[in-house]
């Protein structure tokens, strides 16, 4: 398995936010909390149990897109907790031990949220019990931390997909290739960007996809990944 040190993720971010700023992806006169956990994470240096957070106060904002559905911009806007542990990478455990990974999208015209949706690590209590689900998950609306005043659909629970980890590069790709072709073209060319996607690769995807395909002849996968089954089947 893969593990950067919190320096070379430091260095990660640095370079996300210098091509979101060249590629005009964010308004560089809006703050936003890419840069404050680069600058964090470099006091860890080569330690490879480290953590970072892009909070909702400072989220990073790309700009404005028009739906021609909508007949309206949006903006995506995401925030992120992710935490690594260096013990379970030596036990070859899946490394990721904090995950919380949230895309809204906002109608520009008029302030309201339309979509929200979560890539989770599952939360185990204190007695050792995780909530039910896969112990990695997409789920769509969930709690926010947001106005209590939203529409019932973004504050549903349930379902909780089965979906492999993602962290921000993953998150930033998959916006920037959707929302912004012109800026994907000139990207995906890129060297540097390619080595920075698969090393998030490497870190998120491979260890799920090397479960997987353990488990694909002889289990269910969603069993497989059941939070309260993740424990053994990692041993």
């Amino acid at each position: 398995m893969y593990l950067p040190t919190a320096q070379e993720m430091a260095s990660a971010l640095f370079y996300l936010h210098e091509q979101l700023t060249t590629l005009s992806l964010i308004d560089y006169s809006q703050s936003n909390g890419v840069v404050d956990a680069a600058s964090r994470l470099k006091a860890f240096g080569s330690s490879k149990s480290w953590r970072y957070r892009i909070e909702r106060s400072k989220p990073l904002i790309l700009i404005p897109v028009l739906s021609a559905k909508l007949n309206a911009d949006i903006s995506p806007i995401v925030f992120i907790d992710i935490e690594v542990d260096e013990a379970l990478w030596e036990k070859k455990r899946f490394p990721l031990k904090t995950l919380n990974l949230t895309l809204e999208i906002i109608n520009k015209s008029n302030g309201r949220l339309i979509h929200r949706s979560h890539i989770d690590l599952a939360t185990c209590n204190n007695k050792g019990e995780y909530q039910d689900g896969p112990i990695f998950h997409l789920q769509f609306g969930g709690k926010s931390g947001a106005k209590e005043n939203e529409p019932a659909i973004f504050k549903l629970r349930r379902p909780r997909w089965l979906h492999p980890p993602m962290d921000l590069f993953l998150m930033a790709e998959m916006l920037i290739a959707n929302f912004y072709p012109e800026q994907w073209d000139k990207l995906k060319k890129q060297g540097d960007w390619i080595s920075l996607v698969t090393d998030s690769q490497k870190l998120c995807y491979k260890p799920f996809f090397d479960i997987a395909n353990e488990k694909i002849a002889n289990d269910s996968l969603l069993n497989s990944f059941w939070a309260s089954n993740w424990d053994d089947n990692q041993n």
